[in-house]
């Protein structure tokens, strides 16, 4: 009997030391009181038991222990949840204020983009209507060019018909002035 006392001693003391290492990190009041009363509780225990210890006992103390060994776990889940739930908050408030930041930088950024367009349009509207003057001058000149070019050719055609014409006229008078002149 007393071996096995022992070795649920044994068991209890590893129970403690989990709970220590559980709680390491922890630093608050109310933690470091409830796990004083542990450690006042196993003492207890281990006080009590060689001289009175029975299975009952032991099943009843571990049973206890097992409790607040589940409420202390329980506690400090929920209150893990709450500081995540803290955490999550906290970084959705400054992720909505980076995306609120980025979509008005971003905004803006558009804006200047639109801006810088609209300039290089209207500098292309100019340089697109300036092109399309000097098109239309380039073309009202060689207009004036083929006119021009028309009538030179137009005038020397006839200034060359007018020569032949005159020339035809000469040799066939020259021609027909030698045939009288000197007889066959």
């Amino acid at each position: 009997m007393r071996q096995k006392v022992q070795m649920k001693m044994g068991t209890l003391r590893k129970i403690d030391s989990r709970i220590t290492r559980f709680k390491v990190g922890h630093a608050d009041a109310r933690h470091k009181h409830d796990e004083m009363r542990l450690h006042e509780r196993i003492a207890s225990v281990e006080a009590v038991l060689p001289t009175l210890a029975t299975k009952e006992d032991l099943a009843r103390e571990i049973g206890t222990v097992r409790a607040e060994i589940h409420r202390e776990v329980g506690g400090l889940r929920s209150e893990m949840h709450q500081e995540f739930g803290k955490v999550r908050q906290e970084m959705h408030r400054g992720l909505g204020e980076l995306r609120q930041e980025m979509h008005r930088g971003l905004g803006e950024l558009r804006q200047e983009m639109h801006q810088g367009f609209g300039e290089i349009h209207r500098e292309f509207g100019k340089v697109r209507s300036e092109i399309a003057g000097e098109i239309a001058s380039v073309r009202s000149d060689m207009h004036a060019l083929g006119t021009g070019l028309h009538r030179e050719l137009q005038a020397l055609t006839w200034r060359l018909i007018g020569t032949i014409v005159t020339v035809g006229t000469a040799l066939v008078a020259a021609t027909h002035f030698l045939s009288k002149i000197s007889p066959p």
